[in-house]
C-alpha cells in the first residue's frame, strides 16, 4: 500500500484492455467509419488513455487489421458450427435458412464493418493484403462446407461447382445486407435457402 495510505488502483489485465479497445473501435467504426474514428476516440470510448491504444496497436492500420481478423474468425467459427453436413437434400433449404437465421442482424453489422475495411484497404496496402487474405479464408471455408454438405457431388446436385456455389451464397448474403434498408423483410438465410432449393429441385424431382 502507498505510504500516504491510498489504496492502489488495480489495472485490468492486458488482454482485457485489448478487448475493450477492440469493442470500442468496432462500435465507433460501425457508426462513423474508419476515417472519422481516431485512436483518441477509441481510447476515450474504452475508458483508457491514448497510451493504452499505442501499447497494443502501433497504428490505426494495425488496429483495423486486428479488427478484420477478429470479425473473420468469428464468421469462420459460425460457418463451421452450423452442422449442415449430413442433412438430407430435401431438408437442406430449410436447414440453410434456420442455420443462418440467427446471424441476420450480425450479417448486416458485419457488412457495415467490412465495407469500411474495404474502403480503407484501397488507401492502405497493409490493410488490403489482410482484407484479401481474410475474404479468401471465408470463401475457402464455405467451399469446404459445401463439399461436405453435398458429399463431393455439388455439381451433380446443383449444376454448379462447389467454388461457384460458395461464391454465389456469399454474394447473396452480401447483397442482402447491402439492400437491407430497402428489402430487409427477407434475411440472407432465407434467400440462401431459396437459392439452394431452386438449384436442387431438378435432382429431387428425379429422385
Amino acid at each position: 500500500m502507498p505510504s500516504d495510505g491510498r489504496v492502489p488502483v488495480s489495472r485490468p489485465p492486458r488482454a482485457e484492455v485489448r478487448e475493450r479497445l477492440l469493442d470500442a473501435a468496432t462500435a465507433l467504426i460501425s457508426q462513423r467509419g474508419v476515417h472519422a474514428t481516431t485512436l483518441d476516440d477509441v481510447a476515450r470510448a474504452a475508458g483508457f488513455s491514448k497510451g493504452a491504444v499505442y501499447s497494443n496497436f502501433a497504428s490505426k492500420s494495425e488496429l483495423v487489421v486486428t479488427l478484420l481478423t477478429r470479425e473473420t474468425e468469428g464468421a469462420l467459427d459460425a460457418l463451421r458450427e452450423m452442422g449442415l453436413p449430413g442433412t438430407d437434400l430435401a431438408d437442406l433449404p430449410g436447414a440453410v435458412r434456420d442455420a443462418f437465421a440467427p446471424y441476420a442482424q450480425s450479417t448486416a453489422d458485419d457488412f457495415s464493418l467490412m465495407s469500411e475495411f474495404r474502403a480503407h484497404a484501397l488507401e492502405d496496402d497493409v490493410v488490403m493484403a489482410a482484407f484479401v487474405a481474410k475474404r479468401r479464408a471465408v470463401l475457402d471455408t464455405l467451399r469446404e462446407q459445401v463439399e461436405l454438405v453435398f458429399g463431393g457431388q455439388t455439381e451433380a446436385a446443383t449444376g454448379l461447382s462447389s467454388d461457384l456455389l460458395a461464391r454465389l451464397l456469399i454474394d447473396v448474403a452480401l447483397g442482402s445486407a447491402f439492400d437491407a434498408p430497402a428489402t430487409g423483410d427477407v434475411g440472407p438465410g432465407e434467400l440462401m435457402g431459396h437459392v439452394v432449393g431452386a438449384l436442387t429441385r431438378s435432382v429431387l424431382g428425379r429422385a
